[in-house]
């Protein structure tokens, strides 16, 4: 494989596994399998599996591509490393990821929950019912972002590393991970470029720790606000 290959192959097949993604939300409203009596969670319910399937499909493929880089960050690594400096989040030369990964959970939590806030704030949702859905809005959450992390994070960084700068690495995440969020939660052009975003400093995080314990974390606590959010307005419209 020529070293041009070596760089394009994975950002193709990253692409290849958007667009499985978003035919798998379509596709998902066929399988017709059903856990609860809210409609939400069903679609849901059947979106993971698939996403699970192309999750399975990316990290092998990963794997094929570069053995050694996949071991090394396919843990949750060093969890407490020191990072590079990113003033743009406040991030200063050698601050510990401990320090950096609690703040951005802080910080980009507060983000996603008032983009969330005003996308719904007409609808009175039906809090009600969040003790019946919380067990599913945290596997739904854990299942999603563990996908999205293998694909958009570990299926980039491993292979590209070594073969671009690390911030070059850091914006192709970000790209590839903002595009499909056009027509995600967020959405439109706010939504995309908060994804953008996020997806650039959850690539810092993995290249920087040798593993996705921070970016799995901080995304999991994004999708949770979300999740919920639409599990809450679903419920509210359902009763």
């Amino acid at each position: 494989m020529t070293l041009t290959t070596k760089k394009i192959f994975p950002i193709v097949l990253t692409l290849i596994f958007t667009g499985g993604l978003l035919l798998a939300g379509s596709y998902s409203k066929k399988l017709g399998l059903t856990i609860s009596d809210n409609n939400y969670l069903n679609g849901q319910f059947n979106y993971q599996i698939l996403l699970l399937i192309i999750t399975a499909l990316s990290l092998l493929t990963n794997f094929l591509l570069n053995k050694a880089h996949f071991l090394n960050y396919f843990s949750f690594g060093q969890i407490s490393a020191l990072g590079q400096e990113l003033r743009l989040f406040g991030i200063k030369q050698g601050d510990s990821w401990i320090k950096t990964g609690l703040s951005l959970c802080l910080v980009i939590s507060t983000v996603t929950a008032i983009f969330m806030y005003f996308q719904f704030k007409q609808t009175n949702l039906n809090w009600s019912s969040l003790q019946s859905g919380i067990f599913w809005i945290i596997l739904f959450s854990l299942t999603n972002s563990f996908g999205e992390e293998m694909i958009y994070r570990l299926g980039i960084v491993s292979p590209l590393k070594g073969l671009f700068a690390p911030t070059t690495i850091f914006f192709i995440s970000a790209i590839l991970f903002g595009l499909p969020h056009f027509a995600g939660m967020p959405n439109g052009i706010i939504g995309a470029t908060i994804a953008g975003i996020l997806g650039f400093v959850l690539a810092k995080s993995m290249f920087e720790t040798n593993g996705f314990f921070w970016a799995w974390t901080i995304h999991f606590i994004q999708d949770v606000i979300i999740i919920g959010t639409l599990y809450l307005t679903n419920s509210n419209a359902s009763r």
